[in-house]
């Protein structure tokens, strides 16, 4: 028998001859073969693979599995950790140049979530009947598969199987092929060549190893160890634990930046507001304090992660949706003020982060400054910060989290006690307005809605209040209207997703969270050292309020 590497000179020689027309006619047939089989059918997520000269494309099932509302994700591989991950390719997201000349998901892409009814189609130079693979030498497929829990299928042309390939203890095997004659089922492995030895390093000199690369490679090899020992039901365990252990936490250190320029913005306001210019000084202060923190975190992330952000107009049809919402915010809000301060909590002006106070006196253009400074400005900084990007960068733990987090980050950035409860509700309900609608107009609508109301509507509100007569009626009233459009609004979202499933309308970012799972996945997204300074820091400045 020819050796890995005879054969695999001699298989190279062969695909380089081959004809392109029967390459293109025979991945069409393979692509037809794989949807029409039972593996696709079930499958809640397929990964797929950038085809180099000569391989299979299977890229058409990129469209299909969209069709069928299903995940679909490419390989990014880690030269200096010798691992594979699978992310999701986003609708509207392009592969880019990755390790070895590859085409891989932008490093903004969320990871894959991974279950037995994930089909990985694997690429190879060649199979033979018992599934054996021959790929290119590195091993990054058969250290993937090792812990990999769906179904692993090859896909290649029937003139480039060959009867067998010689395997070393570490090869995986795939329990299905597809060839342009449709699916074929493996045949059983001899019990001499299943798999007992751990897997090696690959064949070719990877390049050097960086620090980092270096940690990264002991976490994973950390936490395999750690899935083995504790035997089948924790072979998902290393995916977990290096998912959620290596990605620098990058937006915890975005919400802190804002915040220390929040305190810097305290000190310059009582310096500078006595020179007669107090409107202007907000103005700039909120630019200077959102916009150049989130430029450039744009900016470090590259033009991939601003088509996640929703920067889109809404659809007319939302205008009731909106109205819900908007009635809930205002009667929601109001509830928890008067829950944590009491029914003296309406009464007061308007302030922005407990820094910059509203004055309503002066002519219309003041007024009209005022609107700007106090209603639409921080609309548009905030919901920038703390919902397209807060929520675009926590969708890989889930949408839930992705909710509960940017709220969190929301009412912490007020920085008052009393006031954490009516900010967190707002935030939440903001940030289902930004998923129901897919737009990050939307929410700034809203925010801009609810920032004049607080502006213009307390005088009627207390005079509601007053010919009310009791707390009693007040109160009953306001949890009236907020049940009451809050089932509105729910149905409104029902039939506004029923839409997005009639016409096929992507819906990748929303990666399952089993409830048993949520815990761990909102204790991953908050488990970073750069939220401890941002928790006391917020801690500090609300003490300071509270003084």
């Amino acid at each position: 028998m020819m050796t890995k590497a005879q054969l695999r000179a001699r298989l190279k020689e062969r695909r380089a001859a081959m004809d392109p027309q029967v390459l293109a006619q025979g991945s069409h047939a393979i692509v037809q073969a794989i949807v029409a089989s039972e593996h696709y059918q079930n499958a809640d997520a397929l990964l797929l693979f950038a085809p180099l000269k000569g391989e299979v494309d299977l890229l058409p099932l990129v469209r299909q599995a969209r069709k069928d509302r299903k995940r679909v994700a490419f390989p990014r591989c880690n030269p200096q950790a010798a691992t594979m991950e699978f992310y999701l390719l986003e609708e509207g997201a392009r592969l880019m140049r990755g390790a070895y000349g590859i085409p891989e998901p932008v490093r903004e892409a969320p990871l894959c979530p991974l279950t037995e009814r994930t089909l990985c189609l694997l690429p190879a130079l060649t199979f033979d009947p018992c599934g054996r693979r021959l790929g290119y030498g590195k091993g990054y497929y058969d250290r993937f598969l090792a812990t990999f829990p769906g179904v692993a299928a090859g896909a290649v042309l029937g003139s480039m199987m060959v009867k067998e390939v010689p395997t070393e203890p570490h090869d995986r095997p795939v329990s299905c092929i597809y060839t342009e004659k449709g699916l074929l089922p493996c045949k059983p492995l001899p019990a001499s060549s299943i798999a007992t030895l751990p897997v090696p390093a690959p064949e070719a000199e990877e390049p050097k190893a960086t620090p980092l690369g270096r940690l990264e490679h002991t976490i994973s090899q950390k936490c395999r160890a750690l899935a083995t020992s504790l035997g089948k039901r924790a072979e998902g365990l290393h995916r977990a634990l290096y998912a959620f252990a290596i990605p620098l936490h990058t937006p915890p250190l975005l919400v802190l930046t804002v915040f220390l320029l929040l305190l810097l913005s305290r000190v310059l306001e009582t310096r500078l507001v006595t020179r007669g210019n107090e409107l202007l000084l907000v103005i700039l202060l909120q630019l200077l304090i959102f916009a150049p923190a989130a430029l450039v975190y744009l900016r470090l992330h590259g033009k991939g992660f601003a088509s996640r952000l929703r920067l889109r107009l809404f659809r007319p049809e939302r205008l009731w949706f909106l109205l819900c919402v908007l009635i809930m915010m205002i009667t929601g809000g109001l509830l928890c003020g008067i829950l944590t301060g009491g029914i003296e909590s309406l009464r007061g002006n308007f302030t922005l982060y407990s820094t910059f106070v509203a004055k309503l006196q002066g002519n219309a253009g003041q007024v009209i400054f005022v609107i700007l400074a106090y209603g639409l400005l921080p609309a548009v900084l905030e919901e920038l910060v703390f919902r397209a990007v807060l929520c675009a960068e926590y969708e890989r733990y889930g949408v839930p989290v992705a909710l509960l987090v940017s709220a969190l980050f929301f009412a912490m950035l007020h920085f008052s006690f009393p006031l954490f409860l009516s900010y967190f509700v707002l935030g939440l309900l903001l940030a289902c307005t930004l998923y129901v609608t897919r737009s990050y107009l939307a929410a700034v609508l809203l925010h801009l809605l609810y920032n004049l109301f607080c502006l213009f509507g307390q005088p009627y509100l207390s005079a509601f209040y007053l010919n009310a007569g009791s707390n009693e009626i007040f109160l009953f009233c306001l949890v009236v209207l907020f049940l009451l459009f809050a089932a509105f609004a729910a149905g409104e979202a029902r039939k506004i997703y029923h839409l997005y499933a009639k016409r096929n309308e992507d819906s990748s970012y929303t990666v399952p969270v089993a409830p048993k799972e949520f815990p761990k996945r909102l204790l991953g997204a908050l488990s970073t050292p750069s939220l401890l300074p941002c928790l006391l820091l917020w801690i500090v400045l609300a003490i300071l309020d509270l003084v």
